[in-house]
């Protein structure tokens, strides 16, 4: 899960990576190319998660992308929240896609990262014990995901079922922020439980909204897979398309609807070795969670400023209201991860092909201090 937005962020670009096994490799997959590798520990710096020394605060970088499901990072930051629990964060760091933050956060270049809870679990069943990331909570237990489709399709009404909207997209282009990231992966149980294949359409990665959105205008994709609530509108109102579908929606099947999408992640070493480290950077999110509960209009327009680019007011709104109403009373304390929300998703994540059997487990996938 992931999003970037135009305009009004204090979430700073990823141009560099950290130190890691095969480091040299890992920049020239993402397309950094060995000129990174000289300001490779300047990053390193910023997210190695050190020991500080008594009384100092401890270097801790966090991968966050503009948008809802980052909203608490966005509001950590604004406030100077890390400082108050001994965190030095000097900015946020964006990526390019969940998957490169996952690769970041294995090679020890990111400390957190709240992320599309199933290519976390994939991530930790293809990487190294100690490297892999562990949950240390949930920040979201719904599904945020949507498809919105291009203007000028003749799509479905919103009173159509769940299959007929999702077979409206036989044959079309779909655009997906990363072949493999979390929309790749609801597009693809969308098409099954609507009894359709993955090949069925042209699936086309695009990069996040602030590339989805020109590509839809252009009319190079048909469609696009939002993955965070407010994009499913902003991206709706932008090119003046539909919003198809809702995975939360009623008409939905349980299995689109019933997910929690945004886990808590961090290094499993980092877990282990640093947990009050870990427990500072819980603290502070749950610091900016009262704090929306409490100041909903100035959370409103911070949600704009930092996610929409100043562009949504009433958007941000609207969600600020979801939120208080439907996100924060779902939230365990201190966002512990309860074992059979962890399990549900576990089973989803073996239906992918995501992880194997025995892959995975609630014991070995969640540190015991963050189990609820």
């Amino acid at each position: 899960m992931h999003e970037s937005q135009n305009g009004g962020s204090p979430i700073g670009d990823l141009r560099a990576v950290g130190n890691g096994v095969s480091r040299r490799s890992l920049l020239k997959y993402m397309g950094l190319g060995t000129a990174g590798l000289a300001s490779a520990s300047l990053l390193a710096a910023c997210g190695k998660g050190a020991n500080a020394s008594a009384g100092q605060p401890t270097k801790f970088g966090v991968a966050a992308f503009p948008g809802d499901a980052y909203f608490l990072d966005a509001i950590n930051f604004a406030h100077k929240d890390y400082a108050k629990h001994k965190l030095e964060l000097p900015k946020l760091l964006t990526p390019q896609s969940g998957v490169q933050a996952f690769q970041l956060l294995v090679a020890g270049a990111v400390d957190g990262y709240a992320a599309d809870t199933l290519l976390l679990m994939a991530t930790h069943a293809n990487s190294s014990k100690g490297k892999r990331p562990v949950i240390v909570g949930f920040r979201t237990l719904e599904t945020t995901y949507g498809i919105v489709g291009n203007k000028g399709g003749n799509w479905p009404g919103a009173g159509a079922s769940f299959e007929e909207k999702i077979k409206s997209l036989k044959g079309k282009r779909i655009g997906v922020s990363s072949i493999g990231a979390g929309g790749d992966l609801q597009l693809k149980l969308a098409l099954e439980l609507a009894g359709m294949q993955y090949g069925d359409v042209t699936a086309l990665a695009v990069g996040p909204t602030a590339q989805a959105i020109p590509n839809m205008k252009a009319g190079r994709i048909d469609a696009y897979v939002t993955v965070q609530w407010t994009s499913t509108r902003f991206v709706a109102r932008e090119t003046g398309g539909t919003v198809l579908m809702d995975f939360a929606e009623a008409g939905a099947p349980d299995l689109m609807r019933n997910q929690a999408v945004v886990a808590i992640g961090v290094r499993e070493d980092m877990a282990q070795q640093q947990p009050e480290v870990v427990k500072n950077w819980l603290s502070a999110q749950d610091d900016a969670n009262k704090w929306i509960l409490a100041n909903k209009g100035a959370a409103a327009e911070l949600l704009n400023t930092t996610g929409l680019g100043g562009k949504a007011p009433e958007i941000a709104s609207a969600y600020v209201d979801h939120y208080i109403s439907e996100v924060a009373p779902k939230l365990t304390p201190m966002f512990k991860a309860k074992k059979e929300t962890v399990d549900h998703m576990a089973e989803l994540a073996l239906k992918f092909g995501n992880v194997k059997k025995g892959d995975i487990s609630y014991e070995q996938l969640v540190p015991e201090f963050a189990r609820a």
